[in-house]
Order: structure tokens, then sequence, then C-alpha cells
């Protein structure tokens, strides 16, 4: 199943998961209201419910746009690791006189396989990230340890390290990311209450087909919006994982080379 199959499948459910919890909060409450409310009560779920639904889609808002920066922020930055590490495999390919080419080039053909399991495994970015960034410090420390003062190598010294070092930020950027959700626990404490109070206020109004039907487009839709928020905050685990395929592409690229050589 791709990203985009699974992030539209998490959605529906919990759509409909939302749907049918709302549902029995919405009968607790038309009981309730039944019993214990009188002639003033339906006013004063109103004004209340109105309230707290502008609080509520408020911050949700506030949230998916936050979510949606943020995937769009870790997108760029896989575009950015897999044309630095391009940038790198370029480099080390047309510099002259290097000693240990091949093995600056192993290395980084591993970092970039092994980046690429990463977004491909079940439990997400971060589950090897030790093993993986091992073989970026050794490209990094390979390159640097590489003697000579003939210009180009210099250069090609220069250009790496400099690489390199935006490469590491990305790196740990990347693995603080997957161990520390962009939305935390207190929303979604604030989103469920919120639900389960506003839900609990339909019941004042009475069960005709039109105001449940009215109802369950406010659970569904809430149960989408709730799923989608959640992927976007975590692109580097499922549903909402980036598309790896930048890196597919470099390794590709860098196995036809590899073959042509």
């Amino acid at each position: 199943m791709s990203v985009q199959d699974s992030f539209i499948l998490t959605g529906i459910i919990a759509g409909l998961g939302v749907t049918l919890v709302g549902l029995i909060f919405l009968l607790l409450g038309h009981f309730a209201f039944r019993r214990f409310g009188d002639e003033d009560t339906k006013d004063v779920a109103g004004v209340v419910g109105f309230r707290v639904s502008a609080i509520f889609g408020i911050a949700c808002g506030l949230i998916f746009a936050a979510s949606a920066a943020y995937l769009i922020e870790a997108k760029r930055d896989l575009q950015e690791e897999a044309r630095l590490i391009g940038t790198l495999q370029f480099i080390v390919a047309n510099a002259d006189g290097l000693s240990n080419k091949e093995e600056v080039q192993e290395n980084l053909n591993a970092f970039a396989a092994r980046s690429l399991r990463e977004f491909l495994a079940p439990e997400g970015v971060g589950g090897a990230g030790r093993v993986t960034s091992n073989y970026l410090g050794d490209s990094c420390r390979s390159m640097i340890q590489q003697e000579g003062d003939e210009p180009h190598i210099a250069w090609a010294k220069d250009e790496f390290q400099r690489s390199c070092s935006k490469l590491i930020d990305l790196r740990g950027k990347k693995l603080i990311g997957s161990r520390e959700p962009l939305v935390s626990t207190p929303f979604w404490a604030f989103f469920a209450i919120c639900f389960v109070f506003l839900a609990f206020l339909f019941g004042v109004f009475a069960l005709t087909p039109i105001n449940v039907a009215f109802a369950c487009i406010f659970f569904f839709t809430t149960g989408i919006t709730g799923s989608i928020i959640y992927a976007m905050s975590n692109p580097y685990q499922e549903p909402g994982k980036v598309d790896p395929q930048p890196l597919m592409l470099l390794l590709e690229g860098a196995n036809k080379a590899r073959i042509a050589n």
C-alpha cells in the first residue's frame, strides 16, 4: 500500500470511528436533556455550543496550518538531503588524486541506502539511526583525513566538509522530529474534550433524520481533520510519512553510474 493510500484509508477509518463515538455521546446527551432539561436548555446549549465550537475551530485551524507547514518543511529537508548526497558523490567522483575515493563513495551510497531503508521501515525513521549516522560520519572523516595540498584536492575537501555539515544538521533535525511529533498530548486532550462536549450538546435537539445527518457530517469531518493533523505532524511515521522518492532516484542514478563505469 502506498503512502497516499494509507493516508486516505486512515482518514476514512478515523472519520467513521469518530462518527460512532459522536453518536454515542449524542444519544447520552439527548436522554440527559430529556430528563433534566427545560424549555430554556436549548437556548443555553446553543450559546455555549457556539462559543466552544468557535474556540475549537480556531485551534484546529491553527494547528492544521502549522502541521501542513511542518510536513512541507520535512519534504524539502528530504529533497535537500538527497541533493547534498548527490553533490558529495559528484565531488568525489570528479576529484582526481583521492587515495580513498572508493571508500568514500561506498560510505556515501551506504548512508543513502540506510536512510532510504529507514523511510521504508514500518517503525519509521530513527529505528536504526546510529548505524545510518555512522556511515555519514565515516564519509566525512575519510575525506577530511585525505592527504594532499593540491588545489583541486583542497577545493574538494572544503566543499565536502561544507556539504557534510549541512547533512549532519538535517540528520539531527530528522532524528529529533521522528521522536518528538509537532502536536503533543495537550492538544489531543483539548481536541477530545471539545469534541465530546459538542457531541453531547447535539443531544439537545430532536432526533430527526436531518438533525442526525448534520451531526454525523460534523463528526465525520472532525475525525478526518484530526487524522490529517496527526499524519502531517508526524512526517516520519505512518500514515503521514513523506515519500522517499528523492532518495530512490538518487540511488537509482548511482547504480546506473556504477554499472556504466
